[in-house]
């Protein structure tokens, strides 16, 4: 069944708000063995009613009204308002949450018999939601499909509703529906490849030294993850006011993580919901795995009763907690995604086997009321890596298409082909150790641009990259190409934001107004104008420049010269045929002749 199909099944809400349910729909209509017209239509029909066309998936009311309900399995303080009614048939009650959970076990579609108990919420979410529908189709009312073989309304309605009410709509939903005929039918959900992440850690520091400190150990494992450098738990202890009592708050672990781990701002997310709301929930999935890719591990402050240990899931081996409540803090160092069964990787310092699987939804369900620490600045250190990488090739082994080497470097060639005096490579590539941290990465960025210590390169005559392609220009007779007569040098600062502040400069002009030895233009736009002056296809720079406003941000700066380097999206210049600055040197490289040089 698709959207369109979908939405005219249904009929009350837009094409655009059915988009979300079209997946998790289909995939519940085989799991409702609902695979003939008359079995889906009426199925519709049912689900429709009840839903309001799927505009209700969850119960307006709390639950209050179930409180002490025994006849739906509510024999616990607050399982009214736990176990609401969710999904299109309003699953409602603790037992009925609990035999959902056991059938979708059986079908090994989550880790565990409690699943849902332990995460009520989660059948508000369309997948789980529509499988509760497929459980009350298949189990609760299991004459369902053979009242639909038979196209009893009547006695379909009576099953799901114990009465005749809203027959009308019921009917004229399963009219409406058996007319759209095959198009009902459920199409194949294809399965998505399942993905894993998990982050390199030394196992055999993971086992805290003492037993109050979870919050120093958990933050170790993060720490040597990125970094490599070991962090005496003591040391860490004492820096988060860690004592026998254990570590006070989530808070004092974050300003520990940002002094030791360059450029991850760490920041804390309470989660003061228990259970979580979905929203809630959501955003500790989404903060792991940003986290994660860009590779940073996140503590979390969990509260664990004997009811809820943690459970290891994808074939992992439980922690052995003991002794009631556990409070304790742990680090989530990957996570896992296999067409909806999410996980988390856990690093527990303070249990055998100190590292298993958890299922994302009990995850949630074990940080509230308390929080956890997550990098929000990984995407800074993924830009910047590559920013340095377009100058200096995969891992500073220089560019294939350059012949090996890195943009300086292939500018001097360009140079040295056209006969300017001063310009030449070196005879061999040397290789530029990769960077571990943002601050030597922008050091060698700024370092690539300005020259060494910022005096410009040996092998362009002592030019910077700006000054050395303003050369060439100068060289092909391009107007208003006008190196300087020499280079003044640029101070070197000793800031990382002054750095970028530079390198910023350095590919945009002072103030983002270019250069006037570029003729105004930027450098993007002066390697578009050597290539136009060389005949070359679709190399045609803009008219004129259009100023760049300076950012006031770092982080803004970085976005700004990854643009530059790479293009709107990664995509390339339309003023280079599409390449970046490299692919634009080497196509001009190519245009000449140079061996090595290939577009």
């Amino acid at each position: 069944m698709d959207l369109q199909t979908l939405s005219t099944a249904m009929g009350n809400l837009s094409t655009a708000d059915y988009e979300r349910f079209v997946s998790p729909f289909n995939e519940a209509l085989f799991a409702a063995e609902c695979t003939t017209v008359n079995r889906v239509a009426m199925w519709c029909a049912q689900v429709g009613h009840e839903s309001g066309g799927l505009r209700y998936m969850e119960e307006i009311a709390d639950g209050s009204a179930y409180e002490g309900r025994l006849d739906l399995g509510n024999t616990q303080p607050g399982d009214g308002r736990r176990f609401k009614g969710r999904g299109p048939i309003q699953l409602t009650g603790r037992e009925n949450y609990r035999r959902f959970s056991v059938w979708a076990h059986s079908k090994g579609l989550v880790p565990t018999e409690d699943h849902f108990l332990t995460a009520p919420t989660l059948v508000s979410d369309p997948k789980w939601g529509f499988l509760a529908a497929s459980y009350y189709w298949t189990v609760a009312r299991p004459k369902l499909n053979e009242l639909s073989d038979a196209s009893d309304i009547e006695g379909a309605t009576k099953a799901v509703n114990g009465g005749l009410n809203g027959l009308p709509d019921r009917t004229n939903r399963w009219n409406r529906c058996r007319a759209l005929g095959a198009a009902l039918l459920p199409t194949t959900i294809e399965r998505k490849p399942a993905v894993e992440k998990v982050l390199d850690y030394p196992r055999i520091h993971i086992k805290q030294d003492t037993f109050f400190n979870c919050g120093p150990a958990s933050t170790q494992t993060v720490i040597i993850a990125r970094t490599g450098g070991l962090i005496l738990e003591s040391d860490l202890g004492h820096q988060m006011g860690t004592d026998q009592g254990g570590t006070d708050h989530i808070g004092l672990i974050a300003p520990v993580l940002n002094k030791y781990v360059s450029g991850a701002d760490y920041r804390v997310v309470q989660m003061p919901n228990d259970p979580p709301t979905k929203k809630q929930a959501q955003k500790l999935w989404d903060d792991v795995v940003r986290s994660i890719d860009n590779g940073y591990g996140v503590v979390a402050n969990i509260v664990a009763p004997p009811s809820n240990y943690p459970r290891g899931v994808r074939g992992s081996v439980s922690p052995q907690y003991a002794g009631g409540t556990v409070f304790h803090y742990i680090a989530i160092m990957g996570y896992a995604d296999d067409n909806g069964a999410r996980a988390f990787w856990v690093a527990d310092s303070g249990f055998v086997p100190y590292g298993y699987w958890c299922s994302f939804e009990q995850m949630a369900s074990l940080i509230p009321p308390k929080g956890y620490t997550t990098a929000t600045g990984g995407h800074l250190i993924v830009r910047v890596g590559e920013i340095w990488a377009q100058l200096v090739g995969i891992n500073g082994k220089g560019w294939p298409q350059l012949g090996g080497r890195t943009l300086v470097d292939a500018v001097a060639t360009l140079g040295q082909d056209m006969g300017i005096a001063g310009f030449g490579p070196p005879a061999g590539h040397t290789d530029i150790p990769q960077r571990a941290t943002v601050d030597d990465c922008v050091l060698d960025i700024w370092t690539q641009l300005i020259g060494i210590n910022g005096k410009g390169w040996p092998q362009l005559a002592g030019r910077t990259l700006v000054d050395a392609v303003a050369t060439l220009g100068q060289a092909m007779g391009i107007a208003a190409f006008v190196p300087p007569a020499e280079h003044t040098g640029v101070p070197e600062t000793s800031t990382t934001a002054n750095r970028v502040l530079d390198i910023w400069i350095q590919l945009l002009g002072i103030n983002g107004k270019g250069w006037p030895q570029l003729g105004g233009r930027t450098l993007v736009d002066a390697v578009a104008t050597l290539g136009q002056e060389m005949g070359l296809v679709a190399f045609v720079p803009p008219a004129g420049h259009t100023n760049v406003p300076q950012p006031s941000t770092t982080d803004s700066r970085v976005l700004d010269i990854w643009i530059q380097l790479l293009g709107f999206d990664g995509k390339g210049w339309p003023q280079l045929n599409r390449r970046t600055p490299v692919d634009g040197i080497a196509t001009i490289g190519q245009a000449r002749g140079i061996p090595g040089f290939t577009s």
